[in-house]
């Protein structure tokens, strides 16, 4: 019979993503990871299979999480519009202010090209989020806030391209600039596609 297990693995997998994001898959070793999960090795072999089912556990909870809270964000009482231009602008900030901090979808895309099922997981967050930018343009056009002939698919499509390229400048030293214009011109496709009566004034790159 197996024993129980004396952890919680949502806890563990939160350290196990922190992990990750710092030091990416190939550079994490199992003893670095029974240090900081705080489990014994077969503990860890037990609940995730090997160093790599605990990775792909971890990428999958991490994208839970952050495209949950953009979701939530997306789908809060108001204005659908602004809080699409609320997530495209914490997005900016996030990628501008925390560039060490790494996005572990975005090293999974990046580092994980020969991993279908790396991939896997990353593809169903991002149209996830598609769905969810898609949903809210969809929501601001019957609410009069997007003009009729806009179309919400192509708008998202658009959007989440450039927010997950935005995750790979972060990496490179100075891209506050490029990540400036690059959300500036997101803003500028949403105001494009609002009607007149509800189009803010788009923040200039050097105030995001």
């Amino acid at each position: 019979m197996a024993r129980p297990r004396t952890f919680d693995e949502a806890e563990v997998l939160e350290r196990a993503v922190d992990l990750f994001r710092e030091q990416g898959y190939e550079s994490t070793s199992i003893p670095e990871l029974i240090t900081r999960l705080g489990i014994c090795r077969q503990s860890l072999y037990n609940a995730f299979g090997d160093k790599r089912g605990l990775y792909l556990a971890a990428l999958e909870r991490y994208g839970e999480r952050e495209v949950g809270t953009r979701l939530a964000l997306l789908e809060a009482d108001g204005s659908p519009l602004e809080n699409l231009r609320t997530v495209i602008r914490g997005w900016a900030a996030l990628a501008t202010q925390c560039p060490g901090d790494g996005c572990l979808t975005v090293s999974a895309i990046v580092a994980n090209g020969d991993d279908p099922e790396a991939l896997a997981i990353v593809e169903r967050q991002v149209d996830r989020l598609e769905q969810g930018f898609r949903s809210a343009l969809a929501r601001a056009q019957s609410a009069g806030e997007v003009k009729a002939e806009a179309s919400p698919a192509r708008l998202a499509g658009a959007l989440i391209a450039t927010c997950y390229g935005l995750g790979v400048l972060s990496r490179l030293p100075g891209s506050g600039p490029r990540i400036g214009d690059a959300v500036a011109v997101m803003l500028g496709l949403i105001d494009d596609a609002a009607s007149h009566d509800t189009a803010p004034i788009s923040a200039p790159p050097d105030e995001l």
